[in-house]
């Protein structure tokens, strides 16, 4: 008997995921960046919670610029609902910090 190959493997795989979860289809009405931010947030948490938590920082901040200056520790008061709030945090600062540099550099 051969060992089955990767396309095969892959494509059962895809089969029993479909079967127990439902694709979530995102927002039309965000911009590039904003995907991009809620990507980096999304790691190991829930849709539902990472869609709130980026409600809430827009709330409570003026820009993006203003979340990328502000420390972790208080951002991760802010993603309190994430799984791991100073991780996430961290992710979005870097990828705010990238940005800017890329433009600013």
């Amino acid at each position: 008997m051969s060992a089955p190959n990767r396309a095969a493997l892959l494509t059962k795989a895809f089969k029993v995921l479909k079967k127990h979860y439902k694709p979530v289809s995102p927002p039309t009405d965000r911009s590039v960046l904003e995907h991009l931010l809620y990507a980096s947030c999304l790691e190991n948490s829930q849709h539902e919670q990472v869609d709130d938590v980026l409600a809430k920082l827009q709330e409570n901040f003026y820009d993006w610029n203003e979340v990328r200056v502000t420390t972790r520790a208080e951002l991760a008061e802010v993603m309190s609902a994430l799984s791991d709030p100073p991780e996430s945090a961290s992710r979005l600062k870097r990828t705010l910090h990238s940005v800017f540099e890329s433009y600013y550099s």
